[in-house]
């Protein structure tokens, strides 16, 4: 190790031995200019450092003002009709002529559907003669009753005066003042006669079987003339109430038999419309109806009121709510039957509510005070929402700690957060 060291030594110093003079002056004058530079580059001035300042957001802001609102379901209905007739033929015949078509307005008693009335008047005018019949049947079985009562009377009084000959004559044949032979006759007379007699008696006694058996006959006849007749008048096929068409089955020349489909109108005068209400707001709904309260729902773009008769009494198929059922006021333009429409219903209204724009509602449960043109987050209980004048929505709100001073963020930012500086740039509006 130590003879290593001392060969190191020795080839340095043959080493420096072989520089020249020159060399040495360039060494030096390379080592100045290094020393120069990393002089320059110390004593040079620095550059300030740059000023961080704190972003302000431009926002706009409402003023709360705690009331009484009432908040808006916003529902798909389908308009409907109870009265929704589907008109048929009630007898076998030919179409002559249709009067209506599909979509055409039509008043109670009007004229839809003429069928042929021939064979329909034959029957009539048979079913006519055979009352005429039983009417003649009946006044002669009157009659014939009225003659058997006075036979009867006739028949009474000549076997009473013939029973009394028979005694008189018994008495006289005891005396022998006749003979045997004559009373025995007149006996035998009071017995005919009063055979005669029973007979009669049980002719008039079956007067009221009779009598009933032929008003009977006369009634069914009767009957029978109606039906004729309400078949004819089948023939007229009229308008069973003021309504709309909504289906013509039948055309000129059809053969039709008895339930043959015609034509199908509605009842312009008792349509409705049925919208599902969802489950969490079923029970105030329901509350409501059971006060007597009155619930109004208003189809979009239409001022017109309609209000919730009654809700379904029971949950139809595939569906998790009640349907509610919106009456459409006589005289209103109605939709067209089957049509889809968006309903808004107005729910009783909720105390101490708040409304405020949409984007002031943050994670549906937060809004942000502005206090100090810093954000402070609040908690909010979200009741439901509304629609403004203008059309659009309105959110409404419960919190304790709103006051009337308070001014609320109307700016969706997406970085908001508690402490976020923002600037006021559009005037404070209270929110109603």
């Amino acid at each position: 190790m130590i003879a290593l060291t001392q060969r190191l030594q020795h080839a340095r110093q043959g080493l420096a031995g072989r520089i020249s003079g020159k060399n040495r002056v360039l060494l030096v004058i390379l080592g100045a200019a290094i020393l120069g530079s990393t002089a320059l580059l110390a004593t040079a001035p620095q550059p300030p450092l740059p000023e961080v300042t704190e972003k302000i957001w431009p926002v706009s802001a409402v003023s709360a003002r705690s009331e009484s609102l009432s908040p808006e379901l916003m529902l798909f209905g389908r308009v409907e009709s109870p009265n929704h007739a589907a008109l048929r033929s009630d007898s076998s015949g030919d179409v002559l002529a249709v009067h209506v078509r599909e979509g055409e307005r039509v008043s109670r008693g009007q004229l839809l559907v003429s069928l042929d009335p021939a064979h329909a008047a034959l029957a009539l005018e048979q079913a006519e003669a055979d009352l005429a019949d039983a009417e003649s049947a009946l006044a002669s079985l009157q009659a014939d009753i009225r003659a058997e009562r006075r036979v009867l009377e006739h028949m009474e009084d000549l076997y009473a005066l013939t029973s009394a000959k028979a005694e008189r004559l018994k008495g006289l044949n005891e005396r022998q003042l006749i003979a045997t032979e004559h009373m025995e006759n007149t006996l035998q007379d009071v017995a005919r006669q009063g055979i005669e007699l029973a007979r009669q008696q049980a002719r008039v006694e079956k007067h009221p079987q009779r009598l009933a058996s032929a008003e009977a006959a006369l009634n069914r006849a009767r009957a029978q003339r109606d039906d004729r007749a309400l078949r004819l008048a089948d023939t007229r096929v009229e308008a069973p109430f003021d309504g709309r068409i909504s289906v013509v089955d039948a055309a000129p020349g059809d053969r039709v038999d008895p339930g043959s489909p015609l034509l199908s109108l509605y009842d312009t005068d008792a349509m409705r419309v049925r919208a599902a209400l969802p489950e969490s707001q079923l029970e105030p709904i329901k509350r409501a109806l059971a006060s007597g309260q009155t619930l109004h729902a208003y189809i979009n773009g239409s001022d017109t009121a309609l209000p919730l008769e009654t809700l379904a009494a029971a949950v139809g198929k595939g569906h998790s709510g009640i349907d509610g059922l919106f009456h459409l006021p006589a005289g209103a333009d109605h939709p067209e039957l089957g049509r889809a429409i968006d309903l808004r219903l107005v729910l009783p209204p909720v105390p101490q509510t708040v409304a405020l724009p949409v984007q002031s509602l943050y994670d549906n449960r937060r809004i942000y005070l502005i206090e100090n043109q810093r954000l402070r987050a609040l908690e909010v209980t979200p009741v439901g929402q509304r629609s403004r004048e203008d059309g659009s929505l309105e959110i409404l709100v419960q919190a304790d700690a709103l006051s009337a001073q308070s001014q609320i963020l109307a700016t969706s930012l997406p970085r908001a957060a508690d402490g976020l500086r923002v600037e006021t740039v559009a005037p404070a509006v209270a929110a109603r």
